[in-house]
């Protein structure tokens, strides 16, 4: 396609998952507007189990008619290969799992409410479109649209304070990284004339690189995406944030919001900051394998902002008594983890970091499930002398939490642990063996915060009566599909990885 022309044909047969998702965002308002006068928990299961089988149908769309596809469209705006579309499969699942999930959380919390599922709808779409963007404006397009839907869902129990106060620390904050992206992305359209990723790459190799401003820009941009990413020193909203917003909300925005501002950022910098197009054979990307000498400035950065955002994210974790309060700090502490990977630059740590956005997923989703289960209530049974004695109270519930935090330990045979294991990796073979190895220490310190729930559950007696909430359906699927696709992936982790390695090759292929 050239010029401003596009093929509507073109279109749905390379971005038809955003076309079913922005399809399913008007669906739903309508359908909203069409329930108002149904009860209010008949409305919720009509609008959750309507918004899962549109996510689910995009997935299917995604993953049976997109993965082998390499091209872009929309005046070369989005792309569609197989990155993007494991990115993509990625942030889907966690839709759907969170909106089978939210059924029952709304329920429980007498929040019967639609307008829920068309926000993590439009949610899902604009981190799915930012995933698929190879043009700066429109990244950061897509992620407003992401951002400003999940500030509302932050701030989706209108009578808790720290529901308020959260979401309006996520905004304002969220404010300060966007302008950062924004003024990073216009320095490098002033430098080099577009912010197409290609395009820019082909300038910046034709001796551009050289320019300091170039770094300032780069560094701006990488503000902006580490704080979606919440990466140690931009991590300060995250715990407030966690704690205040609807345990199914912090479950999506730690991993569908965290999966699509790592895609973008791996794609950014493979694509634009580094050799990886000169892969590719075709001759116009040949000189950009002079970009390799950026990463003497970036990956110095990413060492320690990895190194200090494990440390602190266990470190901080340790004295919580909150569990979603600890999950928040944990969330922190893995973002570090998969930074180790992004660093190595490698065909290993890439994958890696794909792998673990797969795994992380599945086990942080059902595990902020669980605990808005054993909760019954928000805020009514969050600390750890509430989960005193609940394994025999709840056996079934505890057994699938202390599987999923066993995970994040990153304990075989799990999929945590073969996350780990590949990031690591990747780190090593790179010659990047002092921060692995305090990779591992800070890993053996996040073990002893995640066995000690695990130890107020069957060790301890109770103090008070905590009743659990109802367990839907929905709910009682999604614990069990979790619980069995991060033992499946502990077990046999070949299957995805090989896909994950294949996705992360295509970014040599993005043209």
């Amino acid at each position: 396609m050239n010029g401003f022309s596009f093929d509507l044909y073109e279109l749905w047969h390379i971005a038809g998952g955003q076309l079913i998702l922005l399809g399913a965002g008007l669906v739903l308002i309508f359908m909203d507007l069409w329930l108002m006068d149904k009860p209010g928990e008949k409305r919720v299961s009509w609008m959750g189990w309507v918004s899962a089988l549109l996510m689910l149908a995009t997935l299917g769309h995604v993953v049976s008619k997109e993965w082998n596809l390499n091209q872009l469209v929309f005046m070369h705006v989005f792309s569609m290969d197989k990155f993007s579309a494991f990115i993509v499969a990625v942030v889907l699942l966690s839709g759907v799992m969170s909106a089978l999930l939210s059924m029952g959380y709304l329920r429980n919390n007498n929040l019967n409410r639609g307008e829920f599922f068309v926000l993590l709808v439009f949610a899902v779409y604009g981190t799915v479109a930012m995933v698929q963007s190879v043009d700066l404006l429109m990244a950061f397009i897509t992620l407003e649209v992401m951002s400003v839907a999940v500030y509302v869902l932050a701030a989706y129990l209108k009578q808790s304070r720290e529901s308020q106060e959260g979401a309006f620390k996520y905004f304002l904050l969220g404010s300060f990284g966007s302008a950062f992206f924004l003024f990073g992305m216009a320095l490098l359209y002033g430098l080099s004339g577009t912010v197409n990723l290609t395009r820019l790459a082909v300038e910046l190799s034709h001796g551009l690189f050289a320019n300091k401003m170039v770094l300032v820009a780069l560094a701006m941009i990488m503000g902006g995406l580490l704080f979606k990413m919440a990466f140690v020193p931009f991590h300060m909203w995250t715990p407030d944030v966690y704690e205040g917003a609807p345990s199914v909300v912090t479950g999506f925005m730690a991993t569908a919001v965290k999966a699509g501002a790592f895609g973008i950022f791996v794609k950014i910098l493979a694509v634009a900051f580094s050799p990886m197009l000169s892969a590719s054979d075709q001759p116009q990307f040949y000189m950009t394998a002079h970009l390799a000498v950026l990463g003497q400035y970036w990956k110095p950065v990413l060492w320690w902002l990895s190194l200090l955002t494990m440390f602190f994210g266990n470190l901080l974790a340790i004295n919580q008594t909150n569990v979603k309060r600890m999950l928040a700090y944990s969330s922190i502490a893995h973002a570090g983890y998969m930074g180790l990977g992004i660093m190595a630059a490698s065909d290993l740590g890439r994958s890696g970091v794909l792998f673990y956005l797969l795994a992380y997923t599945l086990m942080n989703v059902g595990a902020f499930g669980a605990v808005y289960l054993l909760d019954g209530e928000e805020r009514r049974a969050q600390t750890l002398d509430d989960y005193r004695g609940l394994g025999y109270k709840a056996p079934a519930l505890a057994f699938c939490l202390s599987l999923f935090l066993v995970s994040m330990a990153g304990l075989p045979p799990t999929a945590g642990f073969i996350a780990k294991f590949y990031v690591f990796s990747a780190a090593i073979q790179k010659g990047y063996l002092l921060l692995a190895a305090l990779g591992i220490l800070t890993s053996a310190m996040g073990a002893y915060y995640y066995l000690r729930v695990i130890y107020f559950l069957y060790m301890k007696e109770p103090v008070r009566e905590v009743v659990p909430g109802r367990v839907t359906y929905a709910t009682a699927a999604v614990l069990v599909f979790a619980a069995l696709a991060v033992l499946y992936l502990g077990v046999f982790p070949e299957g995805f990885y090989n896909a994950a390695l294949a996705a992360q090759k295509s970014l040599a292929l993005v043209f």
